[in-house]
């Protein structure tokens, strides 16, 4: 009928469940899984949620009990993924939705794919992968071409809007606010994007503006009231303004009980949450934290305790996965407010189990990612809360309980480090280890070589038209990849991601005579964690935004230094040298590794004075990103002959532009042992050949860091054809079996800055990809210094040192060689940094070590006995 009305409605809805109660033959099988499909949507009219999906349900059952086509019930699940996700069962959505997806690939733009990628987009948003979001709301708006122009706007409307609202979870605010401005020309819907403008307001902690967009909404309308009344309480609590926040509380209330809101709803959460905020600023924590447990029942799927002491155990994709997470870290901050005033150990321990269960939660969300950079943005966004936590812990700090809060300091800060970089090097090992296909793997790789391409063609071209086709085509190849990682992490369980953190095993990890020096930057103290056999030291020392800016021009000073220029030691360096190293026992450990963060990701502690020498001086050093990558690792003979060497600009008639010739590398790598790749031979190809066979890797050749893309970041070889191994082809290539990589090019080890994964640059990218040894450079290198130290280095592994103890004694040489005297400044040579892991002597190595001396010993004794008994003849 073309205008029906409710009775319309009510009669076909009688007349399908009549017929639907028949028991259909082959030949009514279509017209049964359309009908069901019909019944579906039009219980879906009234709000029947259930109902709906136990028709569209209904409709799947025919389709397989009649050897139906997947092509008849591609509507049934893409309908039944979205009233599930409705629902808030995300984990049955999203298989429905992807059932749908995997049809919709061989039906083509005929049905509905626009409907299908927003749907997946809206997916993806509300489980906090905003960035796989925007790349799912970009591939819905190229399917809108043609047909209805109205339908065609309204479409277009909605995806827009979808997109904004990522991008302003993603902190690009004026990018999201740009969009909504235009979408206000439109005149569709204007109070819903008024309401999604003062969020991008709220967001930024702006809300006076928030309230201004807010008062242009005169009627909110029944669909908008609740997010409406909820950001206008937000506003207000933002602002102090609390009677008035009061007042909207109640109007809220009364609301949500006058529409009859079934349980299990965002904005009831999100209603709780502004409570507990209103109460935590009236200093009232018990109210504050029971309604910060109400909105940790609403906002999860499953759990529903009233009792404040207890949290979920299950973790689950939910709709608002981030305001779970933001309610269970309020939760947790409340608990130990009240612990602080009435030194009641409960409430110790359930602010102890509730910060757990929200990172465990941050953990389970990233492990559900599909690609680094939503890991890396996550890491990010919860990383304020790891600070506050470790500030409390501080707090509470006495000597009654000095283990308990300083092992948990501890595990608190590793956790929050690189936890995108333990994930993929976890992943990429799950991948070889749990029967995933090997053409599944191959597909996967082949994906990621073509975005790779793609990339670098971006990278190139200056037409905006060819760059406007090609991200086109980088989102379409995006989307496959996500299908085929999903298909992938079918094959072993999301368990195995996550481990129980524990400090025992950490230190199961640390050879006897290492020492583990640990830095967290939290936002008014300096954490410093020193760990080794005896056990874990936990010193705090003030810090603000004067010491932060002291590192941070230090930083900026090493990388701008030319040789010519004055340098001298900071200030800083000096002191916080008598607060990290002033009572160590520098004779009883035989190597420090250092695990940076914050501002002092970037640092070579080198040059730190310690008894009037260099720190380098006193012990060998590694870097690590965080302790929970440490493993025990043997001290392994050294085969030169295994080395692989590239040299691509040793040609002094080679260099291109911004990437001029290194004559020094020829220098640098024809005294090396091993395979040697000069100028044209050193390609891209060869090396993508040989690397994943090679044990190590020596690459002398510029490097290209991105301090604000990481994708930009590449390592140049001949500069013939696709010549530049981008950052994201970098960190798939199959490199477990390399033992080592020598990187001697420039700023290697630096890149963008992010506060939970710090540099993310090329030598994580290495990492990722499997490789556990690596020296790499913080900032410029200058050739002859390169060429000097990567010599040295090679020649005390022969001689059967470390990599650590390597690295170490070239730089003394260097230090102690007259010829080098030039070079003695600390910029030329402490930016060449060790990452990995200790190599640690077995028993049989020692024992033999101690033979060896002894027998030295006997022989020099007996020598010299034979000489005195000798002279004493005469």
């Amino acid at each position: 009928m073309p205008y029906p009305q409710e009775e319309d409605d009510l009669l076909a809805i009688e007349i399908y469940k009549q017929v639907l109660a028949e028991v259909p033959d082959s030949a009514q099988a279509r017209a049964f899984v359309r009908a069901s499909e019909n019944l579906g949507s039009l219980l879906l009219l009234y709000n029947q949620q259930q109902e709906a999906a136990n028709s569209y349900r209904k409709a799947i059952n025919y389709a397989k009990v009649f050897g139906l086509a997947d092509s008849s019930v591609y509507n049934s699940n893409l309908f039944l993924g979205e009233v599930l996700f409705r629902m808030s069962r995300l984990d049955s959505a999203i298989l429905h939705l992807k059932e749908a997806e995997r049809i919709q690939q061989n039906l083509g733009a005929s049905a509905l794919p626009e409907r299908l990628f927003n749907a997946l987009g809206v997916y993806y948003f509300e489980t906090g992968n905003y960035l796989q979001s925007i790349t799912y709301f970009t591939q819905a708006e190229t399917y809108l071409e043609g047909g209805d122009p109205d339908y065609i706007q309204y479409a277009r409307y909605s995806f827009l809007s979808n997109k904004a609202s990522a991008l302003y979870h993603l902190k690009e605010y004026d990018s999201a606010r740009s969009i909504y401005f235009q979408l206000l020309d439109w005149n569709i819907n204007t109070n819903q994007i008024r309401i999604n403008l003062a969020n991008t307001f709220l967001k930024e902690n702006r809300g006076e503006e928030a309230l201004t967009v807010l008062s242009q909404i005169q009627n909110p309308g029944e669909g908008n009231q609740l997010s409406f009344l909820n950001l206008m309480a937000k506003a207000y609590l933002q602002t102090n303004a609390l009677k008035k926040a009061d007042s909207l509380l109640v109007l809220t209330e009364q609301t949500l009980d006058s529409l009859g809101i079934p349980q299990k709803n965002y904005q009831r959460g999100i209603y709780f949450q502004n409570k507990g905020n209103y109460y935590r600023l009236l200093n009232q924590e018990k109210e504050a934290l029971n309604y910060f447990h109400q909105a940790v029942v609403e906002l999860h799927p499953e759990f529903s305790s009233e009792d404040y002491f207890s949290n979920p155990s299950d973790l689950s994709l939910g709709m608002a996965s981030i305001s779970l997470f933001e309610n269970l870290v309020a939760k947790a901050e409340t608990a130990w407010l009240i612990f602080q005033k009435e030194e009641d150990q409960s409430y110790y321990s359930l602010g102890k189990d509730t910060y757990q269960v929200a990172f465990s939660l941050a953990d389970y969300l990233s492990s559900n990612f599909d690609n680094d950079e939503a890991r890396i943005f996550l890491g990010d966004q919860v990383i304020e809360a790891y600070k506050n936590a470790i500030a409390n812990l501080f707090t509470f700090y006495s000597k009654s309980a000095e283990i308990e809060y300083k092992n948990q300091a501890f595990i608190l800060a590793e956790q929050s480090k690189s936890s995108a970089l333990r994930l993929g090097v976890l992943e990429n090992k799950l991948k070889e280890n749990s029967g995933v296909p090997r053409e599944l793997l191959a597909t996967e790789k082949e994906l990621q070589q073509r975005l790779a391409i793609n990339y670098r063609k971006q990278y190139e071209s200056q037409d905006p038209s060819e760059i406007e086709g090609l991200k086109e085509e980088f989102n379409g190849l995006q989307i496959e990849l996500s299908r085929t990682r999903d298909k992938i992490k079918t094959f072993y369980p999301q368990a195995a991601i996550r481990t129980e953190i524990k400090l025992e095993s950490i230190q199961e990890q640390l050879p006897d005579e290492a020492i583990l020096f640990s830095i967290f930057e939290g936002n008014d103290q300096l954490n410093l964690f020193v760990l080794d056999e005896s056990g874990l030291d936990w010193h705090m020392i003030p810090w603000g935004e004067t010491e932060r800016k002291s590192i941070q021009d230090w930083k900026n000073k090493l990388r701008t230094w030319r040789a010519g220029l004055p340098y001298k030691r900071p200030e800083i360096l000096s002191e916080l040298s008598e607060s990290f190293f002033l009572d160590i026992e520098w004779e009883r450990k035989s190597v420090l590794m250092i695990i940076p963060h914050g501002v002092f990701s970037g640092v070579s502690f080198d040059e730190s004075p310690v008894e009037d020498e260099f720190l380098i001086q006193k012990i060998p050093i590694i870097y690590q990103f965080t302790a929970l990558q440490i493993r025990k690792m043997g001290r392994t003979d050294w085969e030169g002959d295994e080395l692989f060497s590239f040299a691509p600009f040793s040609d002094a008639q080679v260099g291109i532009e911004n990437l001029p010739a290194l004559p020094g590398s020829q220098i640098e790598i024809d005294n090396l042992p091993g395979k040697k790749y000069f100028g044209k031979d050193a390609d891209k190809s060869t090396f993508l050949k040989d690397a994943g066979q090679s044990r190590y890797i020596h690459l002398a050749t510029h490097a290209i860091a991105s301090g604000e893309q990481s994708e930009a970041s590449f390592i140049a070889f001949y500069p013939s054809g696709d010549f530049r191994l981008f950052d994201s082809e970098l960190s798939y290539q199959p490199l477990d079996k390399v033992e080592l990589v020598f990187l001697s090019a420039c700023e290697t080890a630096s890149g963008r800055f992010s506060e939970s994964e710090g540099l993310v640059s090329l030598a994580r990218s290495f990492a990722m990809s499997g490789v556990e040894q690596l020296v790499s450079t913080l900032w410029l290198t200058e050739d002859q210094v390169a060429a000097y130290l990567s010599q040295k280095f090679y020649e005390e592994l022969e001689g059967g040192k470390t990599y650590a103890e390597a690295l170490q004694l070239a730089k003394l040489e260097l230090l102690n060689d007259p010829q080098m005297a030039q070079f003695a400044e600390t910029p030329y040579w402490s930016n060449f940094i060790l990452l990995g892991q200790i190599q640690s002597v077995s028993q049989q190595d020692r024992l033999l070590r101690f033979i060896l001396y002894f027998a030295v010993f006997l022989l020099i004794a007996g020598l010299a006995y034979g000489i005195a008994i000798r002279f004493f003849r005469k």
